[in-house]
């Protein structure tokens, strides 16, 4: 074994030492054995700790190292030490040889100079106390004791002081900084007691054995002690003197007795401003500043203010309790602060436990006598009410403001969940699994019914108006449109209809259509398309065609209508993947699965290159040609295959004329309906995105919650605000984009984060406009009734028996 290797609690009679595990678990696990503490945990490979600090099942051969059988211990993989072996250190008594260069007689550990120059400096600076002399001087006999640092500079101050090691190690950069001269001190102060209501009370500057109190000579102009108002933590100061002397003046804050000159809601202000400052509970000493103000230069060394450790953020910084910018408690109420400038719906709010709330009011602020506190709570709404029985002072407080005797608390929560999609019934079970008190669902429902959901249609009315307006200077527009029933299945109640630019991907409307408005509920589609439609035609804007599913009802509405209608690929291709399917299951099948990707590419390839329907449909007639070996066709719009001629190598790749499989496949891709809907396939837009917006629309409509008929439309516009407002995010990542189907596209670009703008402005419009007046907005959303048609059209369109997708 090595020299210098030793375990870092200084054991001297260790069998084996140990490194520190690779593993990231087991290795934080040793630190935290070694160090205790966290903030001075670090890693380091020259860190060992020998066997004596293992249990007996942590070593794989004990028994054979004992018999000695083999010459070093082994550790079982993810084995911790666990023992503390504590051993007697050797007596403290420097060598004639080795002593500190400032005179200490006793020390611990001796630290010779730093390899770095720039500390080196420090040292040689604080050694002969700045004597440009010996700058350059460099000598390895000069040792500084651990006396001259302080607390902060060591890694392992706890260790040693328990015993568990022996000798002290600094960290690096540190620099000796304390000096050992007899300099008395004269910095007051003051301990706190456990008391948390704060009293003004005086205090004497006492004399100390041995030293002469100093006593400094004031100007005539300068204001006496009484006169400042200083506000000083509750405490007992023991005095030598025998002598106490109080002023009555002080017992009293500065605005105790002023002329009730001011408002109430300035009285509440002050209140509310000034109560924080004597609700430091915690046992810590305190420097006066004012005494400092008074005595002369200091003559002794002022006592290390202990490292807090803040938990909170950077910006979220507390307001010290004596600070020079807060040296008197009188608020000038005639300039305009930044609190009351802030609406209150944009205030902080914090979590506020109730034992900390009770212990504001436990004692008078006056006589500082016991008062009997008042609770009253509804929702969120807390209000406390002081009476002391001694001096009769009563105040009352209240946790958040009320408008239009309305909590805003209560309001600004439901709203906050109402429009971000979230569930009130989830967020009850969160905040009675942690005791925090918030309204009932009632309540909540209440919010929603009276100013919720008339600020939602009212400000997706305003967010309709601007899309329309940025879509006006577009000659035509492409729409799609799309149907989801609500709930999903043959029993859906009510079903939503879509419709999106496909330009710029834009929701244009959404229209929910219920079931008893039809008798038969395939006219809900056709229904919730007429009623997008006229939407489009009241704020002129042209349609150029119309993108949605091979619906017959809504075939015959928009050939009606005159209005170009075309399919989406995808949702024919699906269909067809799902037959094809079945048929690779039969038995001598299988060339049907080999060729189910070409014939789902070939659809695609065929609407995208293609100008019209004949040569769409004369492409798609060509491959079942193609999957027989045969490149040349009689139709003069595609007399060949688009791709080179190849010779085969594998002839039992293609079908074979005659054969079960090929008979299949081509009744299916020759059926009259599929060969009437290819021409009417889109050859430049699908409806992927309409698909992007249903799965946004559950997160904040799920399928599995019933709601109302009114709660639903409202959750469909914030998806419809929520999805406009994202959906031209920039890409981070960028990639090549290809025209491929949704199975088969590579993964999809990074964008940047979600934002909700939308909430801001439904914010800002439910505190300053509905909050103030509903009436008017409820009146506004009663006359927005569902549109019933009076004409039933009567049609029937019986679905062919021969293939119906």
């Amino acid at each position: 074994m090595s020299s210098w290797r030793k375990c870092v609690f200084g054991c001297d009679d260790s069998n084996t030492l140990f490194n520190l595990p690779k593993e990231e678990t087991t290795r934080e696990a040793w630190l935290d054995f070694v160090y205790g503490d966290p903030k001075q945990k670090h890693y380091t490979k020259n860190l060992f700790i020998c066997d004596r600090h293992f249990e007996d099942d942590c070593l794989v051969n004990k028994a054979m190292f004992q018999s000695g059988l083999s010459n070093r211990l082994m550790l079982r993989p993810g084995s911790v030490p666990t023992i503390y072996v504590q051993f007697q250190p050797l007596p403290m008594l420097p060598t004639p040889k080795r002593k500190c260069n400032l005179g200490c007689e006793q020390f611990n550990t001796l630290f010779s100079l730093p390899k770095e120059e720039p500390t080196r400096e420090q040292w040689r600076h604080f050694v002969f106390c700045g004597d440009k002399r010996h700058r350059n001087y460099y000598n390895k006999a000069i040792l500084v004791c651990d006396n001259h640092f302080e607390d902060d500079c060591f890694l392992n101050k706890p260790m040693f002081q328990t015993g568990l090691c022996s000798r002290l190690h600094i960290r690096h950069g540190s620099v000796p900084t304390i000096r050992f001269e007899y300099e008395p001190s004269t910095s007051m102060e003051l301990e706190d007691e456990v008391e948390e209501k704060p009293s003004i009370s005086s205090f004497n500057l006492t004399q100390h054995i041995g030293q002469t109190l100093y006593s400094p000579v004031l100007p005539t102009d300068m204001p006496s002690l009484s006169t400042f108002p200083v506000m000083l933590i509750p405490g007992k100061t023991e005095s030598k003197s025998k002598r106490e002397s109080k002023s009555v003046g002080t017992q009293l804050s500065y605005n105790t007795l002023r002329n009730p000159v001011r408002s109430k809601a300035a009285q509440a202000a002050a209140t509310f401003t000034t109560s924080n400052v004597g609700v430091q509970t915690i046992k810590r000493r305190k420097t006066l500043p004012l005494a400092k103000a008074f005595l002369a230069e200091p003559v002794g060394r002022p006592k290390k203010r202990p490292r807090v450790e803040m938990e909170e953020e950077k910006e979220e910084e507390d307001v010290p309790i004596f600070n020079s910018t807060h040296g008197s408690n009188v608020i000038n109420f005639s300039e305009p602060t930044d609190i009351d400038s802030t609406p209150d719906y944009e205030d902080t709010k914090y979590i506020v436990f109730e034992k900390n709330l009770l212990q504001l009011f436990e004692q008078c602020p006056v006589c500082s006598c016991a008062c009997t506190v008042q609770r009253q709570r509804h929702g969120t709404f807390v209000s406390l009410t002081q009476n002391c029985p001694e001096c009769m002072y009563s105040r009352t407080w209240q946790n958040q403001p009320l408008t239009r005797s309305t909590p805003v608390g209560d309001l600004q929560l439901s709203a906050a969940v109402y429009f971000t999609g979230g569930s009130f019934q989830k967020m009850q079970r969160i905040c009675r699994s942690i005791n925090l008190q918030i309204h009932h669902l009632d309540t909540f429902k209440k919010h929603s019914r009276m100013f919720l959901e008339p600020a939602i249609c009212h400000n997706w009315k305003l967010h309709q108006k601007t899309v329309f307006d940025d879509l006006r200077e577009q000659r035509q527009l492409p729409v799609a449109g799309e149907m989801r029933a609500r709930p999903p299945g043959p029993s859906a109640k009510m079903g939503s209809y879509t419709t999106m630019d496909m330009e710029t991907k834009k929701i244009l409307d959404v229209q929910l259509v219920q079931r008893k408005e039809n008798v038969d509920k395939n006219l809900m589609e056709k229904r919730g398309l007429k009623r997008c439609l006229d939407r489009l035609e009241e704020n002129d804007l042209k349609v150029d065609y119309v993108i949605t599913d091979r619906h017959a009802k809504v075939q015959k509405y928009l050939e009606n209508r005159q209005i170009a209608h075309y399919f989406d690929v995808w949702r024919l291709e699906k269909e067809l993947s799902k037959r094809l399917d079945e048929l690779s299951e039969k038995k001598d099948f299988l060339i049907v699965k080999k060729w189910s990707p070409a014939i789902k590419h070939h659809m695609y390839w065929s609407a995208a290159s293609s100008q019209c329907g004949e040569e769409k449909v004369a492409k798609w007639i060509s491959h079942v040609n193609h999957i027989q070996d045969i490149h040349k066709h009689d139709d003069p719009l595609f007399p060949h295959c688009a791709h080179p001629d190849r010779v085969t190598r594998d002839p039992n790749k293609w079908f074979k004329p005659g054969t079960r499989p090929l008979y299949e496949v081509e009744k299916l891709l020759l059926n009259s309906r599929v060969l009437r809907d290819v021409p009417k396939l889109c050859s430049s837009h699908q409806t992927s995105s309409l698909d992007v917006f249903h799965k946004v629309s559950l997160q904040f409509a799920p399928d599995d919650v019933n709601f109302s008929f009114m709660e639903t439309k409202c959750r469909l516009f914030l998806a419809a605000m929520h999805f406009n407002e994202n959906t031209a995010r920039e890409e981070e990542m960028c990639g090549e984009s290809f025209l491929l189907p949704k199975s088969e596209q590579a993964c999809p670009a990074v964008k940047t984060r979600t934002t909700f703008g939308y909430v801001r402005d439904l914010m800002k419009l439910l505190f300053t406009e509905v909050l103030n007046d509903p009436a008017a907005f409820v009146e506004e959303l009663k006359k927005k009734t569902v549109n019933k048609d009076p004409e039933n059209d009567g049609e029937t369109i019986e679905p062919q028996t021969e293939f119906v997708l």
